[in-house]
């Protein structure tokens, strides 16, 4: 009889654990930052998402600013004691509360606080796709990126023991910009961590970055599981705790800039040479190039990429190289792929 129950015991803890992960948000298999369209999302005028709470609509709507031209704009650099440093005396005040329960004081300090472009320096350790929430109306496809960004590097996954990051964050808002600015997740995150929570190497270390945009006091993760100094434990839902060193972040991040060595340098110079002697005679006009052909995807594609596999979301753009009756030819990162003609707008 003990044998029974401690069996049905065992069954009943692996049922318990297929449904917890059942019940799981999706989390998007993108590997990396996208040319994302965001014409067509439901949610692009909705900066307050499907938040109900006022807590929540106000944070959503910090969330969801648009990017701004940075230039001549009053940025404000620091690394990450000087970041601490500059949102002490508001974390002091507010360890544990929400918006709502803040006073008209620690309001107006908020406001102002929340107004300021920040740049942050420092080694990014840990990138991921962000889960759905309502600050992107519960979209897979449409998701924040997240950035742990630490004082030192790593070479390792965060583990416990080891301090913790400040958490950055691209919004879809953001993406773009940022992904034609040539930057890519997978070329300067030392790990990825994958839909299923488990971590793996981008096959280099950490990079140091400079990331700047927005100041922003995400008030959801404001309690003593999500803030501390060192990470104390990994929870069975696989995340580290705590994960975060404050509940201040750069969100939305709208420019980073790769700051070490591995950043390829400026081409070098090479003097021109001189032209042979030829008749004087008009010269034929020159023929202007032909425009680039684009291709918006009408359906989401899976494709293969050198680190695994991601999805194209629909409403993408992608630049034609050729194409012929069943699939079109497209330049996507730093090489091609075949896209089948009928998840496109071709004809």
């Amino acid at each position: 009889m003990h044998q029974f129950f401690l069996r049905l015991l065992v069954v009943l803890t692996v049922w318990a654990n297929a449904m917890a992960w059942a019940e799981r948000p999706r989390i998007s298999e993108d590997r990396d930052l996208l040319d994302v369209d965001l014409t067509g999302s439901d949610c692009l005028n909705r900066p307050e998402g499907t938040a109900k709470t006022p807590d929540g609509v106000e944070r959503n709507r910090m969330k969801n600013r648009s990017a701004v031209d940075l230039s001549g704009a009053r940025v404000e650099g620091m690394d990450t004691a000087a970041f601490l440093k500059h949102v002490a005396d508001l974390d002091a005040q507010t360890k544990g509360k929400r918006r709502t329960q803040l006073s008209a004081a620690q309001k107006q300090q908020l406001d102002a606080l929340e107004k300021q472009f920040v740049s942050l320096t420092g080694w990014l350790v840990l990138a991921y796709a962000g889960p759905p929430e309502t600050t992107n109306c519960a979209s897979t496809d449409f998701h924040d990126w997240h950035l742990e960004v630490y004082e030192k590097a790593a070479d390792h996954p965060p583990q416990i023991g080891d301090p913790t990051p400040i958490i950055c964050e691209i919004t879809p808002r953001t993406q773009r910009a940022i992904y034609r600015d040539n930057i890519r997740i997978q070329a300067l995150a030392g790990f990825f961590r994958k839909p299923d929570l488990t971590h793996e190497s981008t096959g280099h270390a950490a990079r140091r970055i400079r990331l700047t945009g927005y100041l922003m006091w995400d008030d959801e993760h404001n309690g003593p599981a999500d803030i501390g100094t060192k990470i104390q434990k990994i929870g069975a839902n696989k995340y580290h705790q705590p994960w975060r060193s404050t509940a201040w972040e750069i969100h939305p991040v709208m420019k980073i800039e790769p700051l070490d060595n591995a950043v390829a340098s400026a081409p070098i110079a090479i003097p021109p040479v001189a032209p042979p002697l030829v008749p004087l005679s008009s010269p034929p006009a020159p023929s202007s190039p032909a425009p680039q052909q684009f291709v918006t995807l009408t359906q989401p594609v899976k494709i293969k990429i050198p680190y695994g596999e991601t999805v194209l979301p629909r409403g993408m753009k992608l630049p034609i190289i050729s194409r012929n009756a069943q699939t079109v030819i497209v330049k996507y990162m730093d090489g091609t792929q075949a896209i089948p003609i009928e998840s496109t707008d071709l004809p």
